[in-house]
Formats: structure tokens, sequence, C-alpha cells
């Protein structure tokens, strides 16, 4: 702890405030336990989840040992539990019995009762077998109804219903049951020690058999759960300045009541001492001035959405505080199958979106407590850790400046400055511009958008659920905006002399592309994504949407033709059309459908902006289905629907998505050709079993280390594919696959955290104090705007003009490489003839 920190006025609030931070943290954690408890569901607890992975393999191999010996067995009377076990992979009945048993590890049961649900188990999955087996297709309805269930009990009650239903009666007695259950427990407790068999007196001369954990498995239990909750406590903002980070290990909070709290995010010791060995001054004095960055929380907008929560208010980016009605049932659903079928489909997205509205309601909730709790503070500070990337993120969950629309919206600067003059007072009006959504316009023009809603925009900040509220409530960003409109509305009263706290913030152009625009140097890519200078902002995703609107129209030609249609010629359209074709898809009915419907930039939109980051053909269908989902939820006509009642919206994204991604590929070649190179160079890396390492300009040392994993999946049709309990281990050698698919996301990544990084030091140097930023969106008062876009044009420029990362990438491969492989290391890709130095001119680089 610093003599600084030590002498801070508010230092014993904070050690309070950590101390807090572990109590709060603990009792969220054990409160979970608790509620698993009670629900039976033990096994996933984060102890439970762990017993599964470790005992499955000797579990399965005493089942199979006993099958063996019985099997070799001469005459004689064979054992009840062996004619069941034989209906099963070892495997599964492993799985099955040691989740039924972990789902109540901790409080005694029967013998008799035990075994009973661990032969039910085994029961219930031979059960769906036998459905698969005869009834393929109810088979498929019943996993997707067992899939929808909520917890385990009621998976196990669909499943027998519906196999019930099907004719599929499985009928074990009572007393075999049993017999199974009981010799399953015997080879658990035999070849795991996880529990013990007592015979205990009940009354006065009843004895009855319990299963109950073995001393060593409750003290393993409190021994993992004691490492556990200290490591999850509910970190909190800070109401001193963060400890200033100095070397990997020790950073953010005062105590050292925090366990291992590391700059990087890894669990990998031996790579951060790797990175104490190294100069990392340049990346402390930038994660410590975000650190510095004093806020406070905006009681205005917390006041107001307080309001909204309390009074049920229905508006963008708040989750109501009603579920969602159920649909009407048909008269005839108990008849008509058809009926039942997309009734119970629309139902089951009902139930979706109840789910997500919960998990949302809950975030708000404590968003706004925490809101409340820090309240009464002049100041609060957000410690930051690194990713394995080097992205800055906040550590505090919940309320900090990275977080959603509202979150963000509640905090401001905790020191201000004036506005000063017509500079400043701009940018405070191109932010109220662009958090409204009027961002696709001139500087001038968003300037003039607000200056022509004065009186609107001050009358929403005196009664923001008054006549304003139609108003503000429709923004893309409405809390945002609502705190601009606070922010304004003091502006027109004070003039220049009005102290602005509220971070301004510009955001990036579809910033991964402009990484790679400017490291090869691409003039067709950088103009769409404005590293050049323009009249107006250059939109790549309404583009894209333009070329696939061309696409779409040669298809929509009632005669077929679509031979000499621009971007059409390049395509293979005999594969296309035979896809169609096999999907049932008549492509000149759904081109018209698309066109009916409309192609603009949010429907293209997600599938642009992660194309840098990993996005896939299959990525860029769920992203189309998305947009067209959310249009349809604000009430856009289904030009799709299937006169079955299906909705059409798979089938229309899927004939959709490969004409995005050709138009894609038509606005940003420069892109694909450098993610290829990259991808190339991950492959070389990971033939020679090595780790992708490379590191940035200020000094960051990244490493990319996916292994491979051994791992042996338990398939069970009432669980579904258990991928998250089976046994996953992780090896030494690198998985090829994903270092392969990693590397063109993670090097943009770490392309822009050094950007941001180099800008934070070079504005700091130039008197900048106000830090929000957010990856690709860069903030600070409204005063300071005007430098804080010359030191991020500047910063960008020096990136790529003062260095050549993708060159140095590439050295720093051939230094790992043997020289066969060596031999192999492609060139690096060709470079175009854009001017960097153009971008210190473009009005919309960030804007």
């Amino acid at each position: 702890m610093t003599e600084t920190a030590l002498d801070h006025p508010l230092m014993e609030t904070q050690l309070e405030l950590e101390e807090r931070m572990l109590v709060v943290g603990r009792e969220t954690f054990y409160k979970s336990i608790e509620e698993a408890k009670k629900r039976g569901e033990e096994a996933g607890t984060s102890y439970g989840v762990r017993i599964l992975k470790n005992l499955v393999v000797p579990m399965t191999g005493a089942i199979e040992d006993f099958i063996a010996k019985a099997a070799a067995g001469g005459a004689g009377r064979r054992h009840t539990a062996l004619r069941y076990m034989d209906l099963l992979d070892p495997e599964v009945i492993a799985y099955l019995t040691l989740k039924t048993i972990l789902d109540s590890i901790t409080r005694r049961e029967t013998l008799q009762r035990a075994a009973i649900r661990v032969a039910s188990a085994v029961q219930d999955e031979v059960r769906l077998e036998k459905l698969r087996d005869t009834h393929p297709e109810k088979f498929k309805l019943t996993i997707r109804q067992i899939e929808q269930a909520s917890t385990r009990r009621h998976k196990q009650r669909v499943a027998r219903i519906m196999a019930n239903r099907a004719g599929v009666n499985l009928s074990w007695p009572e007393t075999d049951k049993v017999h199974l259950g009981q010799k399953l427990i015997e080879l658990l407790r035999d070849s795991t020690g996880l529990v013990r068999i007592d015979l205990e007196t009940v009354g006065v001369k009843d004895t009855q058999y319990f299963v109950v954990a073995t001393e060593d498995t409750l003290a393993w239990i409190d021994n993992a759960n004691e490492r556990m909750e200290i490591l999850s406590p509910a970190f909190y903002p800070t109401v001193i300045p963060p400890k200033p980070w100095s070397n990997p290990f020790e950073g953010g909070y005062h105590s050292g009541l925090v366990q291992f709290l590391p700059l990087v995010k890894t669990n990998n010791r031996n790579f951060l001492e790797e990175l104490a060995n190294r100069d990392l001054s340049q990346v402390y004095a930038a994660v410590n001035a975000m650190q510095d960055t004093p806020w406070r929380v905006n009681p205005k907008v917390l006041a107001a959405l307080k309001e909204a929560w309390e009074r049920g208010v229905r508006m963008k980016n708040l989750p109501s505080r009603e579920n969602a009605e159920l649909p009407p049932k048909p008269d005839d659903i108990a008849t008509n199958e058809d009926a039942r079928k997309t009734w119970k489909k629309a139902a089951s997205l009902v139930h979706r979106d109840n789910a997500k509205l919960k998990s949302k309601r809950i975030q708000l909730r404590k968003i706004i407590q925490l809101a409340d709790d820090f309240a009464g503070y002049e100041a609060i500070y957000f410690p930051y850790q690194l990713d394995f990337r080097g992205r800055v993120y906040a550590v505090p969950m919940f309320l900090n400046p990275q977080g959603p629309d509202h979150a963000k919206a509640l905090l401001t600067f905790a020191q201000g400055k004036r506005i000063g003059d017509g500079t400043a007072a701009g940018w405070l009006a191109i932010h109220g511009a662009n958090v409204y959504g009027f961002d696709k316009v001139s500087l001038e023009e968003r300037i003039a958008w607000v200056e022509e809603r004065n009186d609107l925009i001050a009358s929403v900040a005196a009664d923001p659920y008054g006549e304003g509220f139609e108003f503000w409530s429709k923004a893309d960003k409405p809390w945002q905006f609502l705190a601009f409109c606070f922010e304004w509305a003091g502006f027109l009263t004070e003039g220049f002399d009005f102290v602005s706290s509220l971070p301004i913030a510009l955001d990036g152009s579809c910033n991964g592309l402009q990484h790679y625009s400017a490291a090869l140097r691409d003039p067709v890519g950088g103009a769409a994504v404005n590293l050049l200078p323009s009249a107006k902002p250059q939109d790549i995703y309404a583009r894209v949407a333009e070329v696939t609107l061309e696409l779409v129209q040669a298809f929509a030609c009632p005669n077929g033709s679509t031979s000499g249609t621009g971007a059409v010629t390049a395509l293979n359209v005999k594969k296309l059309r035979k896809t169609w074709e096999e999907h049932g898809i008549e492509e000149v009915d759904m081109a018209n459908r698309w066109l009916a419907f409309g192609i603009d930039r949010k429907i293209t939109k997600r599938s642009v902006m992660t194309l840098p980051y990993g996005s896939t053909q299959y990525s860029c269908r769920e992203f189309l289905e998305e947009a067209v989902r959310e249009k349809l939820s604000d009430g856009k006509p289904n030009t799709f629907a299937r006169t079955d009642g299906a909705d059409g919206v798979f089938k229309a994204t899927m004939w959709l998505q490969p004409l995005v991604w050709h138009a894609i590929g038509e606005v940003v070649k420069a892109a694909r050709v450098g993610m290829d190179w990259l991808k190339e160079c991950a492959r070389l890396a990971a033939a020679e079993g090595l780790p992708v390492t490379w590191q940035t300009p200020d000094g960051l040392l990244i490493q990319q280390s996916y292994k491979d994993t051994k791992q042996r999946r338990i398939d069970t049709h009432l669980d579904g594919r258990v991928v998250k309990l089976a046994i996953r281990e992780e090896l030494d050698q690198i998985d090829r696959r994903r270092q392969a698919q990693g590397i063109a996301p993670n090097w943009v990544h770490s392309m822009d955290a050094t950007a941001m990084r180099m800008f934070i030091n070079l504005a700091t140097a130039n008197g900048i104090r106000h830090f929000a930023l957010v990856h690709d969106s860069y903030g600070t008062v409204a005063a300071d705007v005007n430098m804080m876009t010359a030191c991020l044009k500047r910063s960008f420029v020096q990136l790529y003009t003062e260095c050549d990362p993708l060159a140095e990438f590439r050295v720093d491969i051939a230094g790992m490489l043997s020289e066969e492989r060596l031999g192999e290391l492609p060139l690096l890709p060709p470079k175009g003839e854009l001017d960097l130095s153009l971008v210190e001119q473009s009005d919309f680089f960030f804007a």
C-alpha cells in the first residue's frame, strides 16, 4: 500500500468496502449452492461438476469389471442388475448414477429411495432409446420438449409422458429397480469412496440403510467451497484511486483481501512472470490513467431510472417487469396436431424470452442498487484489467463505464470543465445526436438537429415523464440521451460558463476493418470505414446492403437470368440453386419476399461488424435471423410466413446468407486477404506444436495458446449432449483448428488495444485527465474532445506508419519456426496505396 494511499481520508472506508466485497461474494456463492440443493441439482454446483468429471472414469471401469466378471462366471444365479446394465453403455450408466447421487450428496437419503432414483434414471434413458429406434419423429419432438423444460424433474416427466403416448411402455418391477440401483450405488462406493452405506436405527426397533457422503467427501466439498468463496468477491468500484499497476501481480484494490487479481486475466503464472521481466511502462501508464479517472453517480438519471422501474414504464433497453403472455391455445389443440405444434413452438419462444427477461431484470436491479450505494460519494473509481489480447476491462461488474446504456448513463465524470466556446458546445450537441441515432449525417447537421429541438430537450430535462417522454424514449440509447438532455439544458441556461461533466463519446467506423485497412493500406476498405476525408460519413453496412440488394434483385427476375448482373457474375449460381432446391426454396419467390421485406443496413450490420472478429458464414445466417426477428418484434409485417403456420425466417435467412457473405467480400476484399494470411501463419506455428506469440508495438507480449482437450462425451437423451459435465482434460498439444480460427480476431483485438493505450498516453501528455473508453469508443469531457480527436488520429497513424505490425508479427512467427516450416511461411500480403496521413483530416474516423 503506497504512502499516498495510506494518507487518503477515505482509506478506512475503502478497506471496509473491500471486506464487504468478500462478504457479499461469499453470501451469493453459498446462496446459489443452497438453491441448487433445494432443486435437487447439486451436480450442477461448482463442486458437483468437478466430482462428476473426476469420477466418471473409475465408476465406468467398475461397471465394466462387474459385467465382465458376471459374463465370465459359470453356472448359477446371475445378478438381477446385469440384464438391465446390458441395455446401455457403461459410461452412460456411470454418468446417470453419479449425477443422481450427486444431486443430493450432502443430505441423508435411504438406500431404497436412492436406489430407485438411480434405476429410474437408467430406465428413463432406456425408454428414450427405444422411442428413438421405433418412432424417430416423435423422439425428435420429445427431445425438443425436454430441451425446453427448466428442471430435471420436468424433463423426466416429459420423457415418460411422450414415450407412453407413442406406445413405448417400459415397466420394470420395483424389486428389480431396487436391485439395480443398489448394485450401482455399491459399485460407486467401492470404486470412488464418494459415499458410504450406513445402517441406522430409526425409531424403537426399525433399522434402515442410508446413503451418505463420506467424511472425506464432505471435507473435500468444504475445502473446495472455501477456495471458491475467496475467488468469488462481488467486485465494487473504489472510493479512492485504485492501486496503480507497476507489475503484473499487484494493482486495483488496496487491502490484499482480494486474492490474485493479476493485470492480465490468466491462470498462467509463468506467463505473468515473463511479463514482469519486460518493459511494460507504457502499458502500466495507460491502464493507470483509466483507473485514475474519477466518476460519480448522475443523480438525475438515477432518479429517472428508479421511477421508470417502479412505475413499470415500457421502453426500449429496459426489461419489462411483467412476463410476456403465452399465445392463446387454439380451440382444436387436442385434435389438430398441426395447430398444436404451431402453438407449442410459439409458446416455447415466449418461455425463452421470459427467461431472458428475468436475467435482465436481475441485472437492472443490481445496477440500480449499486448506483444507490455509491451515489453519496463525491468520486468513485474503477480498477481495470487486461484480457490476453491486451483489451482493457473494468473489474467491477454491472455498474461501470463499459456497461449497457442505462449503466453508462448513470455515470458522469466527478470533475467537469467549462464548455468555454462554441467548439466544445458543438461536440456536446454531436454526442446528443449520436446517442439518439441521428449519426449518419455531417457533424454540422447533427448540431443543427439538436439546436432545432432546444425547447423539447429542455422540457425533457424539466420532466422526463412529461410531454417529451415519447421523444427521448425512442432514442437508440435512451438513457444516455436523457443524460444528454440534462446536460444540454444546463448549457442552455448557463451558456459557455456551464461546467460539463458528461462523457462525450466518439465511435470508430467498424473499427476492426479500420485496423485491417490501415495495416494493408487498402484504399477501398479504408474509404468505406472513414479513414479518408469525406463530406459525409461513409456507411460500410449500408454499402454491403446495397450490393446484397443488387444480388436479390437479379434473382427476382422471373426468367431466372442472372448473367452479367454486377457482383452476381462471381457467384457460383449453380451451386446456390442446388442448395435452395434441396431445402425446398423457390428462388424467385424468396427473392421477392426479401424485396417486400426490405434489405437495409440493420440487416447486414452484425455480419459486417463481426467479420474482423472471426464471423463465419454460419454465424452470418444467425446474425441475419436476429436482425429480422428484431424488425418483426417492432411490428414489421412478416413477408416470409408460410401457409403451414411456420414463420419462414430460418429458410429466408439461409437463402440470403450466401448473398450477404458474397457482398461483404466485394466491399472488403483486402481484410479477408489479411485474415487468411494470419490463419496460415497460425497453422504453421500449430504444426510445430507452438502457441502464437507476438509483441505489440508498446511492448505487451500476447500469447494465443488454445490447447487440445481430451474429452469423452457422454450422450444421455434426457440431458442432451452433456458437454459441460463430460470429462474434459486440457492436453499439452496445441489445438490447430482453434489456433487458426482465433488468430484473425485476436490479432486485430491486440491492435485496437494497442491503439487505445497509445492514445491514452498521448492524451495524458497533452493534458487530458478524463477517460471513458470501451475498445472502439473514446470519450472525455466536451472541452477536451478536440484534443481527444487529434490524439486518437495521431496515435492511430503512428501505430501503422512508425512500425509495421504485420511485418513484426511475421518476424515473431519466423523466430518460432524450424527451418523446414520457415520455408513455408508466406510473404506479407500485398499493400495498397492508402495514404494514412489523410486519417488526420477525416472528420468521421471517430465521430
